[in-house]
């Protein structure tokens, strides 16, 4: 009679819940969901040991060949159809195909994305083997425990019972000290991907193995009646834990070793014979079966979904139809307990075909690591002078901004001298007798003057007296002219006084009560053709101050003496002030078009690329270069600059499509930097429509899809040839703005 075999249902519920949390997780919709993978490690660590342990003729070479059967010989048939696909896919370029296959085959993988610097926890789908680190660890472990197991064996025959327990004790807490130690002292990624570290779930699960089967206690057994409720409760935990596990958390080790706890636990009430069956039997066991497949082909379906331009909805839904359908054939395939000989013959021939043709695809695909990794050494070091240049930018920039605070500082001193100027100026006054009855408040206003005054003194009648004080040097640069009250106007006698005076700064006073009614205001007209000449306005001064005059309402007395010497201080105060002012927003304006000739670049490693053809081109600029920058840093960076007024004028963006940023991302940045002008540069395949005056978005995806020298052999980064095109272009716009 056949034996009937002994079924755990809550293990497979385990398996299952772990494989859809981790499927979610790939899926972006669990955050915490890669936590299932500790309890993946756990139940591996326990089911591997309770095996061995039932099995009395336990040898190394049956354990290999069942591992070979039921891991390897999967994972080799997804790997090479994947290699298949991507290479019939001309769509996809898949620059580590050679080195990353071939880490995944001889169970590297893990350490292979740790040393290309590959991040586990990105959003962006940039292989379909990003999981099989995972698979590495296990390969690894598979290798060693067998060894462990036997020599545990051997030294417990010889020694007392319970030491392979002790030293696993000792293991499983070493590991566990180990993994967290690591995680306070090393990037997550080198924490993520140690195998060292991330055996100590593992060896939990297999000290639970040993603690059931050698010392046949079981917790479950002391709660019987309650197994059910804290199975149910650990199920909660764990799932509570994907869903609401902090985002980027410092503490992600605390949250791992408790998830393996947690998992321990599951196990724990588990590992209970189910007698009674139920009407979901059959659904948990098949998902159960299919689990290991269901891992090894979500990322592949992921990784051939992301860029089909359907509902992110319904890419979902086809993501996870498409993935359980492949995972049961795959199941199909590699199960050789058929009973039918000839199935099973076509199989395991169906199987080495796909072995050898993707071994041969990978042995002739073409090497690029040595050009990827002097790509890479070529940006590090372009980091480096971006931040030696950026120092030097700032130095450069603080400097002048300390000029500039200098310069500022002496406008300002040098406005507020200009009444004291004006008062020491050797002005040179002549006029008529309105002037001779003011030369006391003259003198008192323009100390340093000279001044003469005669009655029924004209234009005419002055000229001696001009040519006189011009031939003895002693006309001086400023005068003061009072000769409008007598006579007629006349254009070539004006004339000829401009002839003798020249370029001088010439103060015109004009009359109250002038002999030509007209005078005034022909001289005005006159006085437009010579800029030197101001228009001293007494006239207007006088208007409506009858007190200022004496009966004959031209000669001046009393208050007038003092308003008529200070609107003549006055015009010329305002004068200097005007030509100083002139002065002064030439210096500002050329400062604010200097201010906005610079120019800040941001970009990912497209800036970095270029940067050593840009900095010879550009001077006036600060480089904003990372290779992992997103839209939220970018954001965050820029915002920073603009709230502390030191975002230079002119912002260049440049971002290949390693960093995903929309429409309506960019829409946020435009709106955050509407004062500056931003320069979009489109090297993707992407359309932008953003209708801002400061705005230009300028396509260079259109030149790399037209010049295949262009681009780079992994289809992302520009080649020398794609970097001077873009500097060019660059350089060519900024120009023509």
């Amino acid at each position: 009679m056949k034996e009937k075999k002994i079924y755990f249902r809550r293990l497979d519920i385990v398996r299952d819940l772990s494989c859809i949390l981790v499927l979610l997780y790939h899926l972006n919709i669990l955050k915490g969901g890669f936590l299932a993978v500790c309890t993946f490690f756990t139940l591996s660590g326990y089911v591997t040991c309770m095996s061995a342990l039932n099995n009395e003729k336990f040898s190394l070479k049956s354990y290999y060949l069942g591992r070979l059967k039921k891991l390897y010989i999967p994972l080799l048939v997804v790997t090479f159809i994947t290699v298949f696909i991507a290479k019939i896919d001309s769509t996809i370029n898949w620059i580590n195909l050679k080195q990353e296959t071939t880490s995944v085959i001889f169970g590297y993988n893990n350490f292979w994305q740790l040393n290309a610097n590959l991040d586990y926890f990105t959003r962006n789908v940039n292989s379909p083997f990003t999981h099989f680190w995972y698979i590495s660890i296990l390969l690894q472990l598979d290798l060693i425990f067998p060894i462990i197991f036997v020599l545990l064996k051997k030294l417990e025959n010889r020694t007392k019972k319970g030491i392979s327990t002790a030293i696993i004790i000792l293991l499983t807490a070493g590991t566990t000290c180990l993994f967290y130690y690591l995680s306070k002292t090393q990037d997550i990624m080198i924490v993520y991907y140690n195998t060292l570290a991330r055996s100590f779930s593992v060896f939990l699960g297999i000290l639970l193995a040993l603690i059931h089967y050698k010392h046949n206690f079981k917790i479950s057994q002391i709660f019987k009646r309650s197994s059910t409720l804290f199975f149910i409760i650990y199920c909660i935990a764990l799932i509570g834990l994907c869903i609401f596990m902090p985002s980027e958390t410092k503490n992600y080790a605390i949250y791992m070793i408790l998830t393996t706890l947690i998992s321990a636990r599951l196990i724990e009430y588990s590992a209970k014979e189910s007698k009674k069956t139920t009407k979901y039997d059959k659904q948990i066991r098949s998902l159960s079966k299919i689990s290991y497949e269901i891992y090894l082909t979500q990322y592949p379906v992921i990784f051939f979904m992301q860029n089909v331009p359907i509902n992110d909805v319904l890419k979902v839904f086809l993501i996870i139809i498409l993935t359980l359908v492949s995972s049961f054939i795959l199941h199909v395939l590699i199960d050789f307990s058929v009973k039918r000989k000839i199935w099973k013959i076509i199989k395991v021939i169906l199987c080495g075909v796909i072995i050898v043709f993707g071994c041969y695809v990978v042995i002739t695909e073409e090497d690029h690591s040595a050009e990827m990794k002097e790509l890479e050494n070529r940006l590090n070091e372009n980091l480096k002078v971006i931040e030696e240049r950026n120092n030097e930018y700032l130095n450069k920039v603080n400097e002048e901004k300390e000029e500039w605070n200098t310069k500022l500082e002496n406008m300002e001193n040098a406005e507020s001298k200009i009444a004291e100027t004006v008062k020491k100026l050797p002005v040179v006054g002549i006029g008529d007798s309105v002037l001779l009855g003011c030369i006391d408040e003259l003198y008192k206003t323009f100390p340093n003057g000279y001044f003469d005054g005669k009655i029924s003194r004209s234009i005419i009648g002055s000229k001696d007296l001009l040519i006189s004080l011009k031939n003895k040097g002693k006309l001086g640069d400023t005068l003061i002219l009072g000769l409008a009250t007598n006579g007629d106007y006349s254009d070539r006698v004006n004339k000829g006084l401009m002839e003798i005076l020249g370029e001088r700064e010439i103060y015109w006073i004009n009359a109250v009560g002038a002999d030509d009614p007209r005078f005034n205001d022909r001289f005005k007209e006159f006085a437009k053709n010579y800029p030197n000449i101001h228009i001293v306005d007494w006239e207007k001064a006088a208007k409506n101050h009858p007190e200022y005059f004496y009966a004959d309402g031209i000669h001046v007395k009393g208050t007038g003496i003092k308003a008529y010497a200070n609107t003549i201080y006055e015009t010329i105060y305002n004068n200097y002030l005007e030509k100083y002012n002139i002065k002064k927003n030439e210096i500002i304006q050329k400062h604010e078009d200097e201010l906005k000739d610079k120019i800040s670049f941001y970009g990912n490693s497209v800036l970095t690329n270029a940067f050593s053809i840009l900095n010879k081109k550009i001077s006036n600029a600060s480089f904003n270069a990372k290779s992992d920058y997103t839209f939220d840093i970018l954001y965050k960076d820029i915002k920073e600059k603009v709230e502390n007024k030191t975002l230079e004028h002119q912002v260049i963006l440049l971002f290949d499509k390693e960093t995903d940023i929309s429409e309506d991302e960019y829409k946020e940045l435009v709106d955050l930097c509407k004062d500056y002008e931003i320069y979009i540069f489109n090297l993707t395949d992407k359309n932008y429509s953003l209708l801002n005056e400061n705005v230009k978005i300028i396509d260079f995806y259109s030149e790399i899809k037209k010049n295949d020298e262009y681009i780079f052999a992994d289809n992302i980064h520009l080649s020398e040839a794609g970097n001077e095109a873009l500097v060019d272009l660059i350089v060519n716009t900024i120009e023509k703005k």
